[in-house]
């Protein structure tokens, strides 16, 4: 004889899968209007807070242990940004060195001076050793065609001549230097003076051999030149900055501002004058 509780258990299957047919027939063709449709939509408004909860608790979590993972990748990019930041600055700094030394060779290489003299490019690798000697060390010497007492120049006017030289060095005496001396002429007036250099002084005073102050402030200053002494005529050597002139002076005070400045300039061009 059967037992009546497996029959019904059996019944209960059967109804079950009857119902979850029906459930399914009714879903499809009803879409979201069906009795499963607003029973699913009723289920997932009824645990929607629920998820909303879960999710707002543990995306926190999600994003420490998304940058706890990441925390390598990140410091590596972070290497990488800073070496590609810092090549790029070196290259910027390369780039406006490079600009700055083509500009002053070219204002060497086109001096509106001492045209037609032979001469020899140099660099100023040593600067004044001290407050009571101006001179400057070049990068060329009697290999080059250097020799002593050759007027050197840059793009901005007259700076020295050469004391001393080796094969490959020479040394300039600037015209700041008090063993210096180089005769001067007005360009406006023709007025003739000796200017000696003064170390430790900002700007230079000029010997006027006139008993008059014909020199005014602003007029320009440019050798004199001759064949017998180491510059060329008319190379600029300074402005004039004022002329005073005091009862029972022989000649006015005149003070001048120089043109070129050797400890401040880096190429400079040595003059082969006078032209063999």
């Amino acid at each position: 004889m059967a037992d009546p509780r497996s029959n019904r258990r059996r019944t209960i299957l059967i109804l079950l899968v009857l119902a979850s047919i029906t459930f399914i027939t009714l879903d499809t063709r009803g879409g979201d209007k069906g009795i499963g449709g607003r029973i699913r939509n009723t289920a997932r408004d009824a645990f929607a807070p629920v998820q909303s909860g879960v999710d707002d608790l543990l995306s926190p979590i999600g994003d420490w242990w998304d940058g706890v993972t990441r925390a390598g990748d990140i410091k590596d990019e972070n290497r990488r940004l800073r070496r590609e930041l810092q090549a790029a600055r070196g290259r910027d700094h390369a780039a406006r060195a490079a600009l700055k030394e083509n500009a002053a060779l070219k204002q060497t290489a086109n001096l509106p001076f001492a045209l037609g003299i032979p001469a020899v490019d140099a660099q100023i690798i040593l600067g004044s050793p001290g407050n009571f000697e101006s001179t400057v060390g070049l990068n060329k010497g009697t290999d080059d065609g250097v020799g002593i007492d050759m007027a050197v120049v840059s793009g901005d006017g007259l700076i020295g001549r050469v004391s001393q030289v080796s094969r490959r060095r020479s040394t300039v005496l600037l015209l700041s230097d008090r063993d210096s001396g180089v005769s001067v002429r007005d360009a406006q007036t023709g007025a003739l003076g000796v200017m000696n250099g003064s170390p430790d002084a900002p700007q230079q005073t000029l010997d006027a051999q006139d008993a008059k102050p014909v020199m005014k402030r602003g007029d320009v200053l440019v050798t004199v030149g001759s064949e017998a002494g180491p510059f060329p005529p008319d190379v600029p050597v300074g402005r004039i900055v004022s002329v005073t002139s005091r009862p029972g002076d022989l000649s006015a005070r005149v003070v001048v501002a120089l043109y070129a400045d050797g400890n401040r300039t880096e190429f400079v061009r040595v003059l082969k004058f006078p032209t063999p």
